[in-house]
């Protein structure tokens, strides 16, 4: 998966330079000297509007993947940009699609086959978030902000042994702190700080 990310990451670069060509992410320089205060500082999530609402990312990635169950949504800060990306998955493949939240622009759209291990429903079954009744990410946000003073770095909806829950990545200076929430009570289910 990191190694997805790693080209997926490089790829946005390249569009970002290049317009929509498709060169495998060879071109990885990127430059932070551009004056952009976004590629130096963090944008404090809890306090920022977007074009884009998360529940709007889904449902263009469920129109386009009419058949595949979400497992995860995560808004973050890509390369300058504020991006929804969205994964799923149907029997035999998984797909990931990336979205700028402030123009709405699709930036990525990708999906590859499952491992034998993951097909016919396996993954499906393990990871299929459920977002029925869950809170909004504001929400999470402030409940996360009166566990861990800070700023919202980014979040994401994930699931593990069968619970759906908000990550939350707060900055306290320059301590990242990760407060996870049960996605509908917003009960606080662990405190992380990362080294």
């Amino acid at each position: 998966m990191t190694t997805v990310m790693v080209g997926t990451l490089a790829a946005c670069g390249d569009d970002d330079a290049n317009g929509d060509n498709n060169n495998n992410g060879n071109n990885t320089q990127q430059t932070t000297d551009s004056g952009s205060s976004s590629n130096t500082t963090t944008t404090d999530l809890n306090n920022k509007k977007f074009s884009m609402s998360y529940t709007e990312a889904i449902e263009i990635f469920k129109n386009k993947h009419p058949k595949t169950d979400i497992t995860s949504v995560e808004l973050s800060q890509e390369l300058g940009k504020f991006v929804y990306t969205i994964d799923g998955v149907d029997d035999s493949s998984e797909f990931e699609m990336k979205f700028d939240a402030d123009t709405k622009a699709i930036l990525q759209d990708n999906n590859e086959k499952l491992d034998r291990e993951d097909a016919n429903g396996v993954e499906r079954a393990n990871e299929k978030l459920d977002l029925t009744g869950i809170k909004t990410p504001q929400e999470a946000m402030t409940a996360a902000l009166k566990q861990q003073a800070g700023t919202v770095k980014e979040w994401s909806i994930d699931r593990e042994m069968n619970q759906t829950y908000f990550s939350i990545q707060v900055m306290n200076g320059t301590q990242e702190v990760e407060v996870k929430l049960d996605s509908k009570t917003l009960a606080v289910l662990s405190t992380e700080q990362d080294d």
